[in-house]
């Protein structure tokens, strides 16, 4: 498994992690970061897939059809960036776009059968990556951490 944090890491970062003035809030974005910068940089590497890429395919995995605008409800991430990744999972053959039956300024996007064969593959990486980082945790706080984090995410709009 890889070194998620070493210990000259731990020791540099150690007075920000713990002693700071927004306390979980950086640590979530410690976290974050952590994770997904080498897991996007290995997608662009190996696939050359971007991270909007990436988060479209992965919102698209849980429903066939769905408009720009909801995509980026459902992620938090502005339209402009969505619309990148989408023309450019478009132009490599990954999603396809139609014109919504209701209104066709709109467009329906759907992942074709060559993104869903990608998406698994970058899905068992991610996977891979997600195990590492949360094997440091035995299964009360995995259960904790799920619960914690639903409920931030849903509130997450309300706040905003």
């Amino acid at each position: 498994m890889d070194d998620i944090l070493s210990k000259s890491t731990t020791a540099n970062t150690g007075e920000v992690l713990e002693e700071n003035a927004i306390g979980a809030l950086w640590q979530i974005c410690f976290v974050a970061n952590s994770f997904v910068f080498p897991i996007y940089a290995q997608f662009d590497k190996e696939y050359e897939i971007s991270r909007m890429e990436f988060v479209v395919l992965f919102v698209l995995s849980h429903r066939d059809c769905l408009m720009a605008w909801e995509i980026c409800r459902m992620t938090g991430l502005p339209k402009n960036n969505i619309s990148r990744g989408i023309q450019k999972l478009e132009t490599k053959g990954l999603i396809s776009r139609s014109p919504d039956p209701k209104d066709a300024r709109r467009a329906m996007v759907t992942t074709t059968e060559k993104g869903h064969i990608l998406f698994d593959k970058l899905l068992a990486a991610y996977t891979k990556r997600a195990d590492g980082f949360l094997s440091l945790l035995d299964e009360n706080d995995k259960a904790d951490l799920d619960r914690i984090m639903v409920k931030l995410s849903k509130f997450m709009p309300t706040i905003a």
